[in-house]
């Protein structure tokens, strides 16, 4: 609840940084040349300002300078430091008569703001998408090693990637502001839209990996090496791949792939060729699937022909939709040739339940090709397959058909 401003005729001082922006206007600079050129960081003349049209400002703040004109207050906006982006935030929000160098000696903003920290940090940390580290249990399951030790290796994986892949995502937000705030639905992830504070980004990153790997140390160095490569990997996607035809849905396909190996680094489970193939193909139909699901929606608001920082356009729809298919039938072909070998045989006591998960993933990968098809796939599979009840109950009829596999 804002309080009433006393008439006076002193300026009403606004300091962009400590007002404006809330204390993140250092950030926000850092991380746009991040996303933009390395040398930026210790090179002034190369360094960029971000598009004053995406910054996040304070509402309250904007209401605080309308309501100081009507009484007519001179309304001021200092620099802190960056007159270069202050001159353009002032022509932007046209709410300032003036700019000045230097920070406010003092906030001259009445407004009470509600801190709600902890939960946009668990939001940003996305622990949804913690459901994919599932992938670290398939090598014991598919050995069959359930002991306990085994087991807490395996759990330990679990959480070691989570807070690793969280931080990941700090990155990628952080490196893709600009780019989050022009999409219809990522402006509203917490740095994008200013409910996080962008100067928490790099704490929080630096907790989320010492914890991650410090976990990964306890389990076994082998589980350390996998998740440094799967960060290195990682980060380069977010920086640079994701944006490279083709190459951006394979790497995505080999980062679920990776929470396989680094399940078996954990157990000292070495993962057969046929698991691991049939994940790579897979996980390559549900990235293509993502692909089409963003396209599909970009094409239904007319916008533009091409994604952000993609190398895809709406009329590569039927090529990418045809890679989805292909990808996740082959992963099935890839199980049925598993599923009749002598290895099979010999570790399932009724192996001929395990077709019917051949059969569940025909009809789930069709389904949800033609749904991204249709525009009605989020545009992250994971995401929609937590939230479709039919793919629920799908996951839920394979786990009954696993465990007749193995207990008939």
């Amino acid at each position: 609840m804002q309080k009433e401003l006393r008439p006076s005729t002193e300026p009403f001082i606004v300091d962009l940084d400590r007002d404006l922006l809330r204390g993140n206007l250092g950030a926000e600079v850092f991380w746009w040349n991040v996303s933009r050129d390395i040398r930026s960081l210790h090179l002034r003349k190369h360094r960029r300002y971000p598009n004053p049209k995406r910054l996040p400002y304070d509402p309250d703040v904007i209401a605080g300078c309308k309501a100081a004109r009507a009484e007519g207050r001179e309304v001021v906006l200092a620099d802190a430091g960056m007159p270069e982006l202050a001159g353009p935030v002032a022509s932007h929000l046209k709410a300032f008569d003036r700019t000045q160098t230097g920070h406010a000696p003092a906030s001259d903003v009445p407004r009470e703001r509600p801190t709600m920290l902890l939960r946009e940090v668990l939001r940003q940390m996305r622990m949804h998408q913690w459901v994919k580290n599932i992938l670290v249990f398939l090598p014991l399951m598919a050995a069959h090693a359930f002991a306990p030790d085994t087991l807490l290796s395996a759990l330990l994986a679990f959480f070691a990637f989570g807070f690793v892949a969280s931080a990941v995502y700090v990155l990628n937000d952080l490196a893709d502001l600009e780019a989050d705030r022009k999409h219809r639905t990522k402006c509203n992830r917490p740095f994008a839209s200013g409910r996080l504070p962008v100067r928490f980004g790099a704490p929080m990153l630096i907790a989320l990996l010492v914890t991650g790997f410090g976990i990964a140390v306890l389990v076994t160095p082998a589980l350390t090496i996998v998740l440094a490569g799967y960060f290195v990997l990682t980060t380069a996607y977010s920086m640079k791949l994701k944006g490279m035809l083709a190459l951006d849905i394979v790497v995505l396909a080999m980062l679920y792939t990776v929470r396989i190996v680094a399940g078996a680094a954990a157990t000292d489970i070495n993962p057969s060729v046929w698991l691991l193939s049939f994940s790579i193909f897979l996980f390559l139909s549900l990235a293509a699937v993502k692909r089409l699901a963003e396209l599909v929606e970009l094409d239904a608001r007319g916008a533009a022909k091409a994604a952000a920082g993609r190398a895809y356009t709406v009329e590569d729809r039927p090529i990418i939709a045809m890679i989805a298919t292909a990808s996740g039938f082959i992963a099935v072909l890839v199980l049925a040739l598993y599923l009749d070998t002598a290895e099979v045989r010999a570790q399932y006591a009724e192996p001929m339940a395990l077709w019917g998960v051949g059969l569940v993933l025909l009809f789930w990968i069709s389904r949800i090709v033609l749904l991204a098809h249709r525009g009605l796939v989020n545009e992250d599979p994971v995401v929609f397959a937590l939230t479709d009840r039919a793919s629920r109950y799908l996951v839920a009829i394979c786990a009954v058909l696993f465990a007749v596999g193995v207990l008939a």
